[in-house]
């Protein structure tokens, strides 16, 4: 399986609903009714925001993790694990041919993601400014040591937006303010407009 590290190491406690740190830790920089996830991978964190009462568009480019997302969402329904009415879109694709789902969103939320967009990174964050309140950017900070290292990008990567120095930059380019930054472990920043 192609599956999220953190994903495939934790798997029967997530399947019994029991999402590790790595997701929890993320839900309090998380605001707004409605959230887009860029790179939602197998969907524990989007199944985190439905439980507390979140609208979620969960976009994932992988085929087999998306497929693994509406898997967990079975099971999690299975055991009770979510609220009878609930709002969960799943979507497989790229994002950067998804961006009409940005329209109408509270927050968008990348975790370990944007620094795969490419050269449509700048497309996909002005459509978000256009359009979102606030972004919540999670890192890796194995590709931020790389990056901070000077070892080279691997094709299609750009491991400096896996730093909180390159999420910063790229929120505060397309006009968010920088209102929280968590910088041990994977580095989140939380831009907001105005």
């Amino acid at each position: 399986m192609t599956g999220s590290l953190a994903y495939r190491k934790h798997e029967a406690a997530i399947l019994c609903g029991n999402a590790p740190e790595k997701y929890t830790r993320l839900l309090p920089y998380i605001p707004g009714r409605s959230v887009v996830e860029i790179g939602s991978a197998e969907g524990v964190l989007a199944l985190l925001l439905v439980q507390t009462g979140k609208r979620v568009i969960a976009i994932e480019a992988n085929k087999e993790r998306h497929e693994a997302a509406k898997c967990l969402y079975m099971r999690w329904t299975a055991l009770g694990l979510l609220p009878e009415k609930l709002d969960i879109q799943y979507t497989n694709g790229k994002a950067q041919d998804h961006l009409d789902l940005l329209a109408g969103i509270d927050t968008l939320i990348c975790v370990r993601s944007i620094y795969y967009l490419g050269d449509r990174l700048e497309e996909v964050f002005s459509k978000a400014a256009a359009n979102i309140n606030t972004v919540v950017l999670c890192g890796n900070k194995n590709r931020a040591a790389m990056w901070r290292q000077g070892i080279p990008d691997k094709p299609g990567v750009a491991n400096y937006y896996a730093s909180a120095e390159g999420m910063r930059a790229l929120l505060e380019r397309h006009g968010y303010t920088i209102t929280q930054e968590e910088l041990e472990g994977d580095p989140i920043v939380v831009g907001r407009m105005g």
